[in-house]
């Protein structure tokens, strides 16, 4: 067996079982239902929704107004860099070929980010990839699938840094750092939120001035683009819907759950139980296991960039309560770094970053019984089903641990990232001194 494909048959693994998965529920359309996702007609549903809008922009219409292209009459509601679909020829029906092509490449790159290497990690990974929140956005063909990978790409770009100290020796690398530099600039014109990812820039090696140089640059960039075009941003920003719904991550959550139930006492209470006690151990944990935490990500490398990049993006889409269900493929590029020290030999390390894994395993397939019970409800909370909001309680509960622990994951990297020697080591880059000690 060559090298290569030992490397790479797990993540094969990985693409094919999406992919295999995804035809299956494809064929049988009653299966989507069981793993908790409302599918909709046509298929690519967010996708057609963008194509309408450039169909719409290509015409000189008005893409924030009620849209005749789309067949459900949705205005725009990002930013206007996807109305470029529409010079481009493309229309509704091409959401056939492209939404295959987005999911293609986005299964592709969520089997890169993950890397499994055994036959146990590449179970979690096909867990992860196939969690009802995660399939949400493939079945819709959302366009948080295309950040993904962005952001998967701008990783293993700003990876590659150059061998030699000096600037002459910088050169063959700065071409790689400026393609995953545009790479985020590019999805944070789309999407917005990815603004908060630039701090990944300083994940690549080099000098730090040179570091400094590219991500603020590229946030110069950013803000420019968003000033130029702030009528747009703002209007799409007004007209797009909240995510007030117990299918939703976000800070806000809990607070509008709380006051939806006001006239159901018991219902409060229920909530209250299920959250405070998993709130209560996993605040517990991540303070017992602080300094694993703090120093858990390195210094460099593509891994750094995933982790950073989605746990930024993740934690401020949570903060501004915009956490849409399909938001949670955000999650797998965090869980790259988890499942890669899950396998490795600091047993300390894989054990917090098996729980990691394991929270955000539970958090994503809590879904499935929220689902299950909504629909027993028939999208309601009649009568006192407590089920689903102890689930429901249970969810967020993780998702604030899980917040914590990547929170404390991008601090500890960037107070050693900050501190640590400038270009020390052999290879030009940053040496992780707490790497060192040990």
């Amino acid at each position: 067996m060559s090298a290569l494909w030992s490397r790479l048959r797990w993540r094969a693994a990985v693409v094919a079982g999406g992919l295999l998965a995804l035809l299956a529920l494809i064929t049988h359309e009653e299966a989507w239902a069981w793993l908790g996702v409302d599918h909709l007609t046509p298929f690519f549903f967010d996708l057609v929704a963008i194509l309408a809008a450039g169909q719409a922009w290509s015409k000189g219409l008005d893409v924030y107004a009620p849209n005749l292209f789309d067949p459900y009459h949705r205005p725009h509601v990002y930013g206007p860099w996807w109305l470029v679909s529409g010079p481009l020829g493309l229309t509704t029906t091409d959401a056939r070929w492209l939404g295959w092509l987005l999911v293609g490449a986005f299964f592709i790159a969520a089997a890169a980010v993950l890397a499994p290497r055994r036959p146990g990690a590449a179970l979690v990974s096909l867990l992860l990839l196939l969690s009802p929140p995660v399939l949400y956005g493939v079945e819709r063909g959302n366009n948080d699938l295309v950040v993904f990978v962005l952001i998967a790409a701008a990783g293993a770009l700003l990876a590659r840094a150059p061998r030699r100290v000096g600037f002459a020796a910088a050169w063959p690398g700065t071409g790689a750092v400026g393609w995953g530099a545009g790479l985020l600039w590019l999805a944070a014109a789309l999407k917005i939120y990815p603004f908060a990812a630039l701090p990944a820039l300083a994940a690549c090696a080099g000098p730090r001035r040179r570091v400094l140089a590219w991500l603020g640059g590229t946030a110069g960039v950013c803000g420019l683009v968003f000033l130029l075009w702030r009528a747009d941003y703002t209007h799409a920003l007004a007209i797009a819907p909240r995510p007030e719904t117990i299918f939703a991550y976000g800070w806000g959550e809990l607070p509008w759950a709380w006051k939806s139930w006001e006239k159901l006492p018991h219902l409060r209470v229920t909530l209250l139980l299920a959250v405070l006690p998993v709130v209560a151990v996993a605040v517990g944990w991540a303070v017992a296991r602080r300094r694993v935490l703090l120093a858990a990500v390195p210094l460099t490398g593509a891994a750094t960039v995933w982790f950073v990049a989605g746990a930024l993006a993740w934690l401020f889409c949570w903060a501004a309560n915009t956490n849409y269900p399909y938001r949670a493929v955000l999650l797998l590029l965090p869980a790259g770094l988890w499942l890669a020290q899950a396998a490795g030999a600091d047993l300390k390390g894989a054990s917090v970053a098996r729980t990691q894994l394991a929270g955000c395993v539970l958090t994503l397939w809590l879904w499935l019984f929220k689902s299950w019970w909504a629909v027993a409800l028939n999208g309601g909370l009649a009568g006192s089903d407590r089920w689903l909001v102890a689930v429901f309680g249970v969810e967020q509960a993780l998702v604030i641990g899980l917040n914590l622990a990547l929170a404390l994951g991008v601090a500890g990297w960037a107070w050693r990232r900050w501190h640590a020697p400038d270009e020390a080591g052999p290879e030009g880059g940053n040496v992780d001194v707490h790497a060192l000690k040990h």
